[in-house]
C-alpha cells in the first residue's frame, strides 16, 4: 500500500559529495615547454646580473619547474631570494619578466603550431613599464600603444623601439594578442592590411 517492502525499489547511488563552489580549471600542458622555450629561458637567466655562475643552475631549474606547471611565480621567487643580497622587489620583477617572455614565447609557437599566421597586438591600458609609478620605459610604453590594433606576423613579431618583439615579451609588458582566423572579425584569411614586416 505504501510501498514498503517492494523489490523494484531503487535508491539513488551514494558518491562523494563535490564542493558547492568548484571552479572549473584548465590543467596546463608541460609539452609546450619546448627545447627553443627553453633555450631562451637559460639566454634570459644568463643576461641576469644577478645571478652568477654559482647560482644559475639553480634558478634555470627553478624556473624550469615554474613555467612547466604553468607560470607558478612562487617556485621562482624562492630559488632568487636564496641568493644573497637579492632585494626582494627585483626577484619578484624577475620572477615576473622570466615566466612573461616564457608564455610569450609559448604562445607564439602554439599559434603557429595551430596555423595560425597573423594576430592583432593588443594594448591592455596598463603602462608597459616594470614599475609603472615611475616614468621610465616611457618609450617602450608609447610605442606598445601605438601598437594597439596592428596586425603581425606570429612567426617574427613586430618590430618595436629597434627589435622584434611579442606582447608580453619586454620586462614591463602587459600587453596580450589576439588570433586573426580567417571568418571572425571580418578577416578574410589574407594578408592583412597594415601589416608591417
Amino acid at each position: 500500500m505504501f510501498g514498503w517492502g517492494k523489490k523494484d525499489r531503487k535508491t539513488p547511488p551514494v558518491g562523494p559529495e563535490k564542493p558547492a563552489n568548484s571552479v572549473p580549471t584548465v590543467k596546463f600542458d608541460p609539452t609546450r615547454v619546448t627545447g627553443a622555450v627553453l633555450a631562451d629561458l637559460k639566454q634570459n637567466i644568463r643576461a641576469l646580473p644577478e645571478v652568477g655562475v654559482n647560482d644559475f643552475e639553480t634558478v634555470y631549474q627553478a624556473a624550469f619547474r615554474a613555467i612547466s606547471v604553468g607560470g607558478a611565480l612562487n617556485i621562482i621567487y624562492a630559488a632568487l631570494i636564496d641568493i644573497e643580497g637579492m632585494p626582494k622587489r627585483r626577484a619578484e620583477e624577475i620572477s615576473r619578466s622570466l615566466s612573461f617572455k616564457a608564455t610569450a614565447l609559448m604562445n607564439a609557437e602554439q599559434q603557429t603550431k595551430l596555423g595560425i599566421k597573423y594576430a592583432t597586438w593588443l594594448y591592455s591600458g596598463a603602462p608597459c613599464r616594470v614599475n609603472p609609478k615611475k616614468t621610465d620605459g616611457e618609450d617602450q610604453d608609447s610605442a606598445h600603444k601605438a601598437a594597439n590594433g596592428k596586425p603581425f606576423l606570429i612567426s617574427k613579431g613586430m618590430f618595436l623601439n629597434g627589435e622584434w618583439t611579442w606582447p608580453g615579451r619586454n620586462d614591463g609588458c602587459k600587453c596580450v594578442s589576439k588570433s586573426m582566423i580567417a571568418g571572425i572579425d571580418g578577416y578574410d584569411g589574407g594578408k592583412p592590411k597594415g601589416l608591417v614586416e
